[in-house]
């Protein structure tokens, strides 16, 4: 039983809130195989399960404490900054018929070294909150292959987020503000589409995914957003292959990839006012390198780096993404 075939689709990342610049990009995929971040068309076959563990680190171009101060001064005292953000998961998925597939992923998530302008006794400051961890929402999601040719497949995906994550981590006696926590407080939508096509060794795969997000923990409603990714995949060695030099029953496979991951996010909100710094553009150029076993697991990692960025008001750019995990099946 190829890993291939049996393992299109494992889960879906939902990392909580990425709102600003200095939150976590929502990176999509499967654990065991096709593309890392982008989501391809093939489904679990009927009556079979994966699982996987994902983890996503993020490191931002940090703010100093004299800009932070520096800003609180001129009057923009929500200015705020955080160093890295770590987005750890875990999924579980089920194949309930050849052409669709369900899934679940549970996430912790850890922001290191949160700070924030602020005036104190009439003098400006950096504040800093400390960092803030614990499990993130819980993601439900759906995938329903509705064509499937020859060389080319697509599908339909739709989802849910619920507000299981922990909203009340502080600083102090200070209960923090909601997009500092690792969960939400909201119920959120997801719906999109996939599609994926093969030629040879290449294999081309692209998704669209609209986040639809609703009001949650302390009056507070993140952006909503909309994902676009597309990922060009090879398979560079593939010890099934009758030219192989090296015979391997286990029929370990190589791939490489070249994604480009793109996020675009509307401003939060708090009591209906819309935050001035927050939400915007991003776009990762993302390659990376999968290696499978056709009986049973996945190893991964992806490296990306923005190419593009336009975020509103004062926030923090993006240094670098690094995504890595490990899937099986069973």
């Amino acid at each position: 039983m190829k890993l291939r075939s049996t393992l299109g689709l494992l889960a879906l990342s939902f990392a909580p809130h990425p709102a600003n610049a200095d939150h976590p990009t929502v990176a999509f995929g499967s654990e065991s195989a096709g593309p890392i971040g982008t989501i391809s068309t093939a489904p679990l076959p009927a009556g079979k399960w994966a699982a996987g563990f994902r983890s996503e680190y993020v490191n931002f171009a940090r703010f100093s404490d004299q800009e932070l101060a520096g800003f609180a001064e001129n009057g923009e005292a929500d200015v705020h900054s955080v160093d890295s953000i770590l987005n750890a998961s875990v999924s579980l998925a089920y194949g309930l018929t050849d052409d669709l597939t369900l899934s679940l992923r549970l996430p912790y998530v850890k922001r290191h070294n949160i700070r924030e302008g602020e005036i104190d006794a009439g003098t400006a400051e950096a504040h800093d909150h400390g960092d803030a961890a614990g499990l993130g929402d819980l993601s439900w999601l759906a995938q329903y292959r509705f064509f499937n040719g020859e060389r080319v497949a697509a599908s339909l995906i739709g989802g849910l987020k619920t507000p299981t994550g922990s909203t009340h981590e502080k600083d102090g006696n200070n209960r923090l503000e909601t997009e500092f926590q690792p969960g939400t407080g909201s119920w959120d939508w997801l719906l999109g589409v996939s599609s994926s096509a093969g030629v040879g060794g290449l294999g081309f795969h692209a998704n669209l995914l609209y986040n639809l997000t609703t009001e949650g923990a302390r009056n507070s409603e993140i952006g909503d957003a909309f994902f676009y990714n597309l990922g060009i995949v090879y398979r560079l060695f593939n010890s099934e292959d009758p030219g192989a030099q090296h015979h391997d029953h286990s029929h370990v496979t190589w791939d490489v990839m070249l994604e480009v991951n793109g996020e675009k996010r509307q401003k939060n909100e708090i009591a209906g006012d819309k935050e001035r710094n927050s939400g915007g553009d991003v776009i990762y150029l993302s390659p990376g390198i999968r290696v499978s076993s056709s009986s049973s697991w996945s190893l991964f990692m992806s490296l990306g780096k923005p190419i593009y960025d336009n975020f509103n008001g004062r926030q923090t750019d993006n240094d670098y993404r690094l995504v890595g995990g490990v899937g099986v099946a069973f």
